[in-house]
């Protein structure tokens, strides 16, 4: 964690992650909780509690079940694609406590990404923010924690680029990108 950067983007983030698979899953996880979490305070805690599996994390080691989990994850979403990953995430036996669908959409993006920010492969994040977003802005709704509904949304995603060359992720991007109002298109 010493060798980080100050500052997580997606396109580090995903070389970062990229390079600790496939031998180490829980460290590429933490980084992309680290993305994920951002400045919040209780990102280092809650993802502490994914990998342990314990409601007090501090000073467990990571949680061989989960690990296995995490390492499943990435194999059927590689192999099959991202709804295939959320399924197996949202559900048993692949579904992680305390993990939940807008921090498991983040690890997905960047298991499927393979180091490149801009694959066609990448799953679309779907959290609160873009949720509300859709909903507001495009009157789309849909329901957090459903696969069916994650479905539809990497359906619109991958209508909604492709007539500009888009991934479904770079669509998600540029949706982030409107909620943050930074300007970028």
């Amino acid at each position: 964690m010493a060798t980080l950067p100050a500052a997580l983007d997606r396109s580090t983030t995903a070389r970062l992650v990229e390079d600790l698979l496939p031998s180490n899953a829980a460290g590429a996880f933490a980084v992309s909780m680290i993305w994920g979490h951002g400045w919040s305070g209780y990102g280092p805690y809650r993802t502490a509690r994914v990998l342990t599996g314990m409601k007090r994390p501090a000073g467990e080691p990571v949680s061989p079940d989960v690990e296995s989990r995490l390492n499943e994850s990435i194999a059927i979403a590689r192999a099959s694609g991202p709804v295939e990953g959320y399924r197996f995430l949202n559900n048993r036996p692949g579904k992680i406590d305390g993990l939940g669908p807008a921090f498991f959409t983040k690890w997905l993006y960047f298991v499927t990404a393979r180091a490149d920010e801009n694959s066609d492969d990448a799953a679309p994040v779907l959290d609160a923010l873009v949720l509300t977003w859709l909903a507001d802005n495009a009157g789309v709704v849909l329901r957090a924690g459903q696969t069916a509904d994650y479905a539809r949304y990497v359906g619109l995603m991958q209508s909604w680029g492709s007539p500009y060359g888009l991934a479904p992720a770079q669509v998600e991007e540029r949706i982030f990108r409107l909620i943050r109002n930074d300007g970028d298109p």
